[in-house]
């Protein structure tokens, strides 16, 4: 971003941490004058309203407060200050074109070779983290690490719309058809979207000559006899949008695929089961974190299988990948805030002696806050439920968009939290807790919370009192 964009992406992470706080606090956090802040507030305001982005920032006497519409999502924010910016259109830029050229590109974007150089030297210290750098107008570095940088990066901007119009494509919807056809399981909604997004961007980058396969050929090399992958090797033709793939590129190809479906909550627990069952790396890495986990009595002889398979997905994501791209500053930020719902005990100190025996959890990178911040997670629930799993029903007499809302508010009060499940009312269904405003028929043990009006901060608190006592 450019420098004022900037300083208004900053005072706007700030808020979102604290609607509601005054000028003088916001002014110490950024460095600000109070005539900067003015400026940039305004300039907010402005800009949110010419995109049609239901955002203000209110100035009254010495306060700053933040209203966001209930519809607005956080990759609609963060669009409206990266779709300008230059770095992410160079980005943008040679995912679909491969390669560029400094003085066409420069025209392109209608900027000066020099600035052209002046980003992309900032654009390398970025994806340095992620072992990757922008040479000669061409990346350099593992070809998986590409494709998961721009998974990380298009999955915090892309639009609802975007999403959908690649949702209705022929070769999408067959690839997910297949992919559930070898694992014999739907596929969540969520997980189709990301299958979806990391279906386009390997189709961009099938159009790359000498993609760098190596380093994940490596180290997945313990795989390449797996009765799982070889199924899927089986199918490359279903994949890729049946894209012929160039001869000595398909195992390449099949490995990252392969390593995206292990790391990223796509495969059905059994099926996470059966592939881990043969050994291999990951395997081995699972087993170590359980063990000190054990050392530690945080799990006994027997461990829930949702709560291995989420240790596994952990351990998958800091083996195979390197670096992560925080939404803003104050993401995972432990000295800020905690993860916990309800849990007074801290886990920090025995994360860090768990971890500090695993190297793979050490990456020195934002990876290695998001990995403690979901192992914290995952040590609250099963402290404070067992580590069962829970589903909450939504019954609601008002149409789809007043229940896409509400589940939206619950899930951003409940720190989106995998371990439980919004989803509308099923008679046939079993519920750890109903929400409703529509008298229903309910099984007696199962806990109903009845809304008198709209969804407000009394009843998020009396909803998860209820889900945990």
């Amino acid at each position: 971003m450019e420098k004022a964009e900037s300083g208004q992406f900053s005072i706007l992470s700030f808020l979102l941490q604290e609607s509601q706080t005054t000028v003088k606090a916001v002014m110490e956090e950024t460095g600000f004058s109070k005539a900067t802040l003015t400026k940039y507030v305004t300039l907010l305001n402005d800009k949110a309203l010419d995109s049609g982005l239901d955002l203000i920032i209110h100035l009254e006497d010495e306060n700053l407060r933040l209203s966001i519409g209930a519809t607005t999502k956080g990759r609609d924010i963060r669009s409206l200050f990266l779709e300008n910016a230059v770095k992410y259109q160079i980005l943008v830029y040679l995912l679909y074109h491969q390669q560029f050229l400094a003085h066409q590109l420069a025209q392109e974007l209608m900027i000066s070779e020099a600035t052209l150089g002046r980003h992309l030297a900032g654009l390398n210290q970025i994806l340095s983290e992620f072992d990757l750098s922008i040479q000669n107008g061409r990346w350099r570095g593992p070809e998986h690490q590409i494709r998961y940088f721009y998974f990380c990066l298009f999955r915090k901007v892309w639009s609802s719309q975007e999403w959908e119009v690649h949702m209705q494509k022929p070769e999408r919807k067959q690839e997910i058809a297949t992919l559930e056809e070898i694992c014999g399981a739907s596929l969540s909604s969520g997980q189709k979207l990301d299958l979806v997004l990391w279906s386009h961007i390997s189709q961009q980058r099938l159009r790359v000559n000498a993609c760098q396969f190596q380093v994940i050929e490596e180290k997945m090399r313990g795989y390449f006899d797996n009765i799982f992958y070889l199924r899927l090797h089986r199918k490359a033709p279903s994949f890729f949008a049946g894209q012929h793939l160039p001869l000595g590129t398909e195992d390449g190809e099949m490995m990252i695929f392969f390593s995206f479906l292990l790391s990223h909550r796509i495969l059905p627990l059994y099926t996470m089961e059966y592939i881990l069952g043969f050994g291999g790396q990951l395997a081995d890495l699972l087993t170590q974190l359980i063990q000190e986990m054990k050392k530690e009595e945080l799990l006994g002889d027997y461990t829930e299988d949702h709560v291995t398979y989420e240790l596994s997905q952990l351990c998958a994501q800091v083996y195979l990948y390197k670096g992560y791209i925080l939404q803003d500053r104050y993401k995972y930020q432990l000295e800020i805030r905690h993860p916990y719902l309800l849990m007074e005990h801290d886990f920090r100190g025995t994360a860090e002696e768990i971890f500090h025996a695993l190297p793979a959890f050490q990456q020195g990178t934002d990876l290695d806050k998001k990995i403690l911040w979901e192992w914290l997670q995952l040590m609250e629930y099963m402290a404070e439920n067992g580590g069962q799993h829970m589903r909450i029903g939504l019954d609601l007499t008002s149409g789809f968009l007043v229940f896409s809302r509400m589940a939206a508010i619950l899930k951003r009060y409940l720190e989106y939290n995998r371990f439980i499940t919004i989803e509308p009312y099923d008679r046939t269904r079993h519920y750890d807790l109903l929400v409703t405003n529509n008298p229903i028929h309910k099984k007696e043990q199962t806990p109903v919370y009845y809304l008198k009006n709209d969804l407000d901060m009394e009843d998020l608190v009396a909803i998860r009192q209820l889900l945990f006592t």
